[in-house]
């Protein structure tokens, strides 16, 4: 078992906002990762796509929209967002900040290299 506060994961570089990986590969979770994410109004979540990994992502506060390839969709708290293997994607914080939490499965460990921050299409 993993017991772990999301404060304390560490950060890794997608944007400018707060990330950070908290449970993953890197300390014992095989097939799984949980991020946190925390955006100014107005900051990004660089647009990546996952080769093989399906993303879940759930707006704990604030607003703003995910990009799905050149289209925007709102966002908002307590909005849930599936996002398949392959799918181009990123969010955008709103006037009021986004605060977002996010499985992967699998695994895509190029998340926290930095690979993932430029943009991929």
């Amino acid at each position: 078992m993993i017991i772990r506060n999301m404060m304390d994961g560490e950060k890794f570089d997608m944007g400018l906002g707060d990330t950070r990986r908290v449970i993953g590969p890197f300390n014992g979770a095989k097939n799984i990762t949980f991020n946190y994410a925390k955006f100014d109004p107005g900051v990004a979540f660089t647009q990546h796509v996952h080769d093989e990994s399906e993303d879940l992502i759930l707006v704990l506060d604030g607003d703003g929209v995910i990009k799905l390839d050149d289209k925007e969709f709102p966002i908002k708290k307590w909005d849930v967002i599936h996002v398949s293997a392959g799918e181009f994607h990123g969010t955008v914080a709103g006037p009021n900040g986004l605060t977002c939490v996010s499985c992967q499965a699998p695994p895509d460990k190029k998340l926290y290299t930095g690979a993932r921050n430029k943009p991929q299409k």
